[in-house]
């Protein structure tokens, strides 16, 4: 007997799929039985992996930005697939600049796409959602969005903003069987920090040092394995596999925004790997 997917037969659009988590997302969720709207800027890479998954997806041109993009998106979606039971708003861009050289351009910038476009497409999704008889949102906030740190103030302040639209439009939709959560990685794209990073640092063993920090991962422990992690987080929730998990903020990054370590005093010690 073949499995059931866990999305079977639901329909989801994921932003900003065109590569890195949004791409494992959208894989995942078509291999476990969704139809999936792979929704980006990056036209010929959106096209590229919708072709790649086969008939189960659908490419679409989308500025998360545009409230005119979010409507024809969704109506786009519902003349392919006839509903839409889960959305993913994975779409981010990034700014590295002390205080003194973000400007309010970059920080408005980083506002239109991480927290402007997850609201518009809460707001475009909710009706046809509610007409499904409910549904799941999951929005891609960062650990950023839980700690402070040098140089992302304006990418802190728009994920710590996702996590307040969450709780709020998952306590408004509650009553429609929508549910809403946040989903906190550590790290995603290694092509998105790239640009920021010093000259010769390979952005993915940088990620992979931040996660091993706390956490001792399993050896080999690679970005892309982290993405994997939040591709699986993603789908656990968009899912029908807890359906009273609402208004949470689901972190992965190793222990990071738990605390750290005190050198010197009880609980410091290294433990030896038995391995």
């Amino acid at each position: 007997m073949t499995r059931a997917g866990r999305m079977q037969d639901k329909v989801a659009i994921v932003t900003g799929a065109a590569r890195g988590t949004g791409e494992a997302i959208a894989r995942l969720f078509a291999r476990e039985g969704a139809r999936v709207v792979v929704a980006d800027v990056l036209d010929d890479e959106a096209e590229g992996v919708a072709a790649s998954i086969g008939e189960a997806a659908r490419a679409r041109h989308l500025d998360v930005a545009s409230e005119d993009g979010w409507r024809d998106c969704v109506d786009t979606t519902l003349d392919a697939f006839g509903r839409v039971d889960a959305l993913v708003n994975n779409a981010g861009i990034l700014h590295i600049g002390s205080i003194a050289d973000t400007s309010a351009a970059d920080f408005e910038r980083l506002f239109r796409v991480n927290q402007l476009g997850p609201f518009l497409g809460i707001r475009a999704v909710a009706a046809a959602m509610k007409a499904a008889g409910g549904g799941a949102i999951v929005n891609v906030a960062s650990s950023d969005g839980f700690k402070g740190m040098n140089g992302v103030v304006a990418y802190a302040a728009t994920k710590w903003g996702l996590r307040g639209i969450t709780k709020s439009a998952a306590i408004e939709l509650a009553r429609h069987r929508i549910r809403v959560n946040a989903v906190c990685p550590e790290a995603g794209n290694p092509t998105m920090s790239a640009p920021w990073l010093p000259k010769g640092l390979d952005p993915a063993v940088a990620a992979e040092a931040n996660i091993g920090r706390i956490l001792r991962p399993p050896r080999g422990y690679t970005i892309a394995d982290h993405i994997g992690d939040v591709a699986r987080t993603v789908l656990f929730l968009a899912g029908d596999d807890c359906p009273t998990a609402t208004a949470a903020d689901f972190v992965i990054d190793g222990g990071i925004t738990a605390g750290y370590i005190q050198p010197g005093i009880p609980g410091s010690e290294e433990v030896e790997d038995p391995t």
